[in-house]
């Protein structure tokens, strides 16, 4: 019985003595990573948020993004948002990791159309990598494409 007792006590000793065992990153250091991560990619932003941006500036009124399964067209992101009242969606490629599918939908994209489930969807494409569909349809296609081909 004895035996058991001290067994017992020196695994409970063991374990705390390792969990109490100092920690490297306090939570204020990694607050302050967070922070920096944060205020890098603020400062950068995507291209997707930028491509907004500047139709934004030209006086377009923009609506906020809704969900769009970027996926389906192989792109590692995608917004789906209302300019001037009508909806567009814009998709971006990541040029320097495309998957064999991506490039075939890159490729599609560059010519043109995108088949997605057996549809060819029109869009336009530029050379960041952004992909944008649903524009055909818009009232105020021609000054959309053009801010779209000049960013």
């Amino acid at each position: 019985m004895k035996k058991l007792i001290i067994v017992m006590f020196s695994v409970i000793l063991i374990i705390g003595v390792s969990g109490c065992s100092k920690n490297t990153n306090t939570t204020k250091d990694i607050k302050e990573e967070k922070q920096e991560v944060n205020q890098v990619q603020e400062d950068k932003g995507n291209l997707l948020d930028q491509l907004k941006d500047e139709f934004k500036k030209a006086g377009f009124e923009i609506g906020s993004n809704e969900v769009v399964a970027f996926d389906m067209v192989n792109a590692k992101n995608g917004y789906k948002f209302k300019v001037d009242g009508e909806l567009i969606e814009i998709y971006e490629y990541d040029l320097n990791n495309l998957s064999d599918e991506a490039k075939k939908s890159v490729e599609q994209a560059k010519k043109g159309t995108v088949n997605m489930s057996g549809f060819n969807l029109p869009c336009v494409w530029n050379e960041k990598g952004i992909a944008m569909f649903r524009v055909e349809e818009h009232s105020q296609k021609d000054k959309i494409v053009e801010i779209f081909n000049n960013f």
